[in-house]
């Protein structure tokens, strides 16, 4: 799968063609590597890259037991501590399980997506989507900077 992206210079439109990243092999793999490793008891951090706060954002860690969401917390060198995230907003974040959920559902609507994968247990490391190729803003970029299982 390749991705047309088209820009416009001095009137001239440049069409470059963009492989697709993360294979749906490297997909399937990296998800089979994942349930075989039975993990349901981590704690992972990832940084989003929006326009909220493109200098420097802040590091989301994500509390997994049984498989659920238990806390999660925000971590950025200026803050003082780490600030936890209200009980009534889990829902708002994933699990890793949630985030293979995201990309499949991202191919499935003929997104853009490029992602790669930890090659010990096979959760998302980095994940790109852009929904709309010619709408900005609708793209989500994270990437996984720390994972530790709790076994």
């Amino acid at each position: 799968m390749h991705a047309i992206r088209r820009w416009l210079f001095g009137g001239l439109v440049v069409v470059v063609l963009l492989p697709a990243h993360g294979t749906a092999q490297e997909f399937a793999r990296s998800r089979a590597r994942w349930n075989a490793s039975a993990i349901a008891d981590y704690e992972y951090r990832y940084q989003r890259v929006c326009e909220c706060h493109p200098d420097e954002p802040a590091d989301t860690i994500v509390t997994v037991r049984e498989g659920q969401i238990t806390a999660v917390r925000y971590s950025r060198s200026d803050y003082a501590s780490d600030v936890p995230v209200a009980p009534d907003r889990l829902s708002w974040f994933r699990t890793v399980d949630d985030l293979f959920t995201l990309i499949e559902s991202a191919r499935g609507r003929k997104a853009l997506v490029r992602a790669t994968f930890d090659e010990n247990y096979g959760f998302p490391r980095t994940v790109y989507i852009d929904y709309i190729a010619d709408l900005v803003g609708d793209e989500v970029q994270l990437t996984v900077t720390g994972f530790t299982p709790q076994r």
